[in-house]
């Protein structure tokens, strides 16, 4: 499901941006935007990832049956915000220097 959300988002991406092109007759800097999407699928791409690895890995090893999908998305998530923070602070995405205590 999440496979089929992002090919639906990529192509209405490049399909906003044809049409865009068209109507700013060329202004638009695509490669940039481009850059800058290349650069968030990657940052995303390896958070999740290592957010789902860790995810089921927690759910493995903990013994209590009734808290460990709670725990497990827990770690899975906030590993997955932090990396995906890390990564983008790597990749020197440029967007994400204009957030709060990312500058």
């Amino acid at each position: 499901m999440a496979a089929g959300y992002a090919l639906s988002y990529a192509i209405g991406l490049l399909l906003t941006d044809l049409r865009l092109r068209r109507r700013t007759e060329g202004l638009l800097d695509g490669r940039r935007i481009s850059r800058t999407y290349a650069k968030l699928t990657t940052a995303a791409t390896a958070a999740g990832g290592a957010g789902w690895f860790i995810a089921r890995s927690c759910d493995q090893s903990l013994a209590s049956a009734s808290w460990t999908p709670a725990l497990s998305l827990a770690a899975g998530g906030r590993a997955m915000v932090l990396l995906f923070l890390v990564f983008a602070r790597i990749l020197r995405i440029a967007e994400l220097r204009s957030l709060p205590g990312l500058g």
